[in-house]
């Protein structure tokens, strides 16, 4: 994380907006936001660590936070963050923005393994990580690119996001 300036206020600043912008939108669609069926709106802005890798802590923070409102309660928080992370750090690496949509739709299996081991189900396993990752693959690779191949078309958006 050499790139990441935690001693520039500014940055500071920045990520604290990115992970209240995510944790709010996440707690405004509360019905969408947990469960096996998830469509999580504030998912769609993991597409900003393509454009710049500077939105990975902003949103790292505001996935923790938002998982503080899971009825999984802490495993989540802890093992929902981390599939965000793992998600997070190849998502840069990525040629193009519908392969870096799909890391976040990968990293599913950690929160679909969380929720099959912490509740009473009556679907197996391989149903419920289907659920998930369909939600995700709905959410991020289908609404997100969209999102964001007409925000490519704004130059000053592009600008704002490249210079963070």
């Amino acid at each position: 994380m050499s790139s990441y300036n935690f001693k520039d206020t500014n940055f500071i600043v920045k990520s604290a907006f990115i992970a209240a912008i995510y944790a709010v939108i996440t707690y405004l669609f509360l019905s969408l936001s947990y469960g096996p069926l998830q469509f999580r709106i504030s998912e769609i802005l993991v597409l900003l660590i393509f454009y710049n890798k500077k939105f990975l802590p902003g949103l790292l923070l505001g996935c923790a936070i938002a998982n503080l409102g899971s009825p999984l309660g802490l495993p989540d928080v802890i093992l929902g963050t981390f599939a965000s992370f793992l998600a997070f750090l190849f998502i840069p690496k990525a040629k193009n923005l519908f392969i870096a949509s799909l890391f976040p739709v990968l990293s599913m299996i950690i929160p679909a393994i969380t929720t099959y081991l912490l509740t009473e189900n009556t679907i197996s396993f391989s149903l419920m990580t289907f659920y998930f990752m369909l939600s995700e693959f709905i959410v991020v690779s289908i609404i997100g690119v969209i999102v964001f191949k007409l925000l490519e078309k704004n130059s000053s958006f592009m600008k704002f996001i490249k210079e963070f």
